[in-house]
């Protein structure tokens, strides 16, 4: 969260929306500007991050508090949080988490011992949820006081962004819910929710270019924007 950028005017709402219209807000913006539709991908992301905190409802409380640009900004808190000492374990803390979500290029130093095979760790996506987080098989089982079922539904919610089409405008498959025209309503068990997993990574037959080798789509797997990997960069500080 970002106190000094005006989330509500990135999604272009007022300070009073509903829930429903920061929603309709994301996915009218994200739509039309998504990188897929030559939009700009820094506006991409900025309303990614506002619809982000404006979506949650502790981090939606605390940014109309402690923000010039919320609902219910009290100034007391900008000069408290200006008063504060230094947490070095929190921002520690904050900048792994940065590292975590946000970093997708890879750096590996190497010497000149490098026999072209390579083993480590990256995110990649999720094959379970396809990279959508949420578990689009789950059903929802309602029961009577003594446990037998009455009822047994999906418990799927389609995609706003296709329009449940799984398509986009140009008729591939739907970044948003990779195709599956719905996004589900409960977590993905096998990536809980966080739409990628950390793997292994096992490369042979690598051939350096110089002192710095850069292979494309072999970083982390990014969280927020489907289809985007980072890059693996191998740096050798020994070679010629």
């Amino acid at each position: 969260m970002n106190k000094k950028k005006d989330y509500y005017k990135i999604l272009e709402i007022d300070k009073n929306s509903t829930a429903k219209e920061i929603k309709s807000a994301y996915y009218r913006l994200s739509k039309k500007h998504h990188p897929d539709k030559n939009g700009d991908e820094i506006l991409f992301h900025g309303i990614n991050e506002a619809y982000n905190v404006l979506s949650d409802n502790e981090q939606k409380k605390e940014y109309d508090v402690k923000s010039k640009f919320g609902n219910n900004y009290n100034e007391y808190f900008e000069l408290f949080d200006n008063n504060l000492e230094f947490d070095y374990q929190k921002e520690k803390s904050n900048y792994e988490k940065f590292k975590k979500n946000e970093v997708l290029d890879i750096y590996i130093d190497i010497d000149d011992t490098f026999d072209g095979t390579l083993e480590y760790e990256r995110w990649i996506k999720c094959k379970v949820c396809d990279g959508t987080g949420k578990d689009i098989l789950a059903k929802i089982i309602i029961k009577d006081n003594n446990g037998n079922v009455l009822k047994t539904f999906d418990a799927d919610d389609g995609c706003d962004f296709c329009e449940g089409s799984g398509k986009d405008y140009k008729g591939e498959a739907c970044n948003f819910c990779q195709g599956k025209g719905k996004i589900g309503l409960t977590p993905c068990k096998k990536c809980n929710g966080e739409k990628r997993i950390l793997g292994k990574q096992k490369l042979s037959g690598i051939k350096l270019t110089g002192n710095e080798t850069k292979m494309e789509s072999m970083g982390n797997c990014s969280k927020d924007v489907a289809g985007m990997v980072g890059y693996l960069l191998l740096k050798n500080s020994h070679g010629k």
